[in-house]
C-alpha cells in the first residue's frame, strides 16, 4: 500500500507503470544521485580531499567507508564510494570540498532541483539520512544523471576497492561491493535486461528504495523505480516484475 513504482520509457517518453511515482517520498540515499551530478558538473576528480571530523559525524549505523579525520582521498575515489557503496562519509566529504561546506553544498542540491523543474523536491543533507523536510521525486534526478556519462559508467560496477592515504602517509585499501544486489549476484534481473546503473537506498522511514536505468534486448532505454518495499527481497521481486514488461 505504501510503495511507489515507475516505469518510463525514455525513447518514446511514454509511462507504462505508475504508481503514486509523482508524489513526494523520502528518497533515502537515492539522494546520493543529486550529490554526484553536482560532484562530476562543479569539482574537479583529480583533487585531494582531506577527510575531516566533521565528514565522519554521521548518525549510529550509519553505512561509511570507513574513513579516518585526515584521510587523503581523491574526488574520483570519493565518487565510486558515494555510488557503488554509497558512503555517508563520501558524501559528507563531497559535500564540503565542493560546496565549501555542507549547508553551501545543500543550497546547491536545492538550485538544481529548481533548475531541473523538481517542484517536489527539498534536501537538508548531501546522503539521504531520514530528515522530514528531506524528499524527493526521484525519476526526474535519475532522468538528469544520464546526461553524465561518467554517473553510468560508476554505477554498473559490482565492487570497487578505494586506495587512499592516512594522515601519517601510510597507505590504506578497502574493498567495496555494490549495494545493487543485481550487480553483486544476489538478484538476477529479467532475461534479455541489461542494469545500465542507478541507485539504492534505505532507511526506516523510506523503506527499500531503487532507482536504476535499464536497456531491453533491443537497445531501448527504461527508467524504473521502486521506493518504500519493506525488504530487501520485495524490493527486488518488485522491480523484476517491472522489468519484465520492457521486452
Amino acid at each position: 500500500e505504501n510503495q511507489k513504482g515507475l516505469l518510463l520509457d525514455l525513447d518514446d517518453r511514454k509511462v507504462l507503470y505508475s504508481k503514486q511515482a509523482l508524489q513526494k517520498v523520502y528518497p533515502a540515499s537515492i539522494t546520493k544521485i543529486m550529490t554526484a551530478m553536482l560532484a562530476l558538473k562543479y569539482g574537479n576528480m583529480d583533487d585531494v580531499v582531506t577527510i575531516t571530523q566533521e565528514n565522519l559525524n554521521l548518525e549510529e549505523g550509519s553505512q561509511v567507508c570507513g574513513f579516518w579525520a585526515g584521510d587523503q582521498v581523491t574526488m574520483d575515489q570519493l565518487l565510486h564510494c558515494l555510488l557503488v557503496y554509497s558512503g555517508n562519509d563520501a558524501a559528507a566529504a563531497i559535500a564540503e570540498h565542493v560546496g565549501g561546506s555542507t549547508d553551501g553544498f545543500v543550497e546547491m542540491m536545492n538550485s538544481y532541483a529548481r533548475e531541473l523543474g523538481c517542484t517536489g523536491t527539498h534536501f537538508t543533507n548531501p546522503h539521504g539520512l531520514q530528515d522530514e523536510n528531506h524528499y524527493t521525486t526521484p525519476y526526474l534526478m535519475l532522468k538528469e544523471a544520464l546526461n553524465y556519462p561518467e554517473f553510468t559508467q560508476i554505477t554498473q560496477s559490482g565492487s570497487y576497492t578505494v586506495e587512499y592515504t592516512h594522515a601519517d602517509g601510510s597507505s590504506a585499501s578497502t574493498t567495496l561491493l555494490a549495494t545493487d544486489h543485481y550487480l553483486t549476484g544476489e538478484a538476477t534481473p529479467p532475461k534479455n535486461v541489461t542494469i545500465l546503473g542507478g541507485k539504492t537506498g534505505t532507511t526506516d522511514n523510506a523503506g527499500n528504495c531503487l532507482a536504476l536505468l535499464s536497456q531491453n534486448a533491443y537497445g531501448k532505454p527504461y527508467i524504473s523505480i521502486v521506493m518504500g518495499a519493506s525488504t530487501k527481497d520485495e524490493l527486488y521481486e518488485q522491480m523484476s516484475s517491472l522489468l519484465q514488461n520492457i521486452n
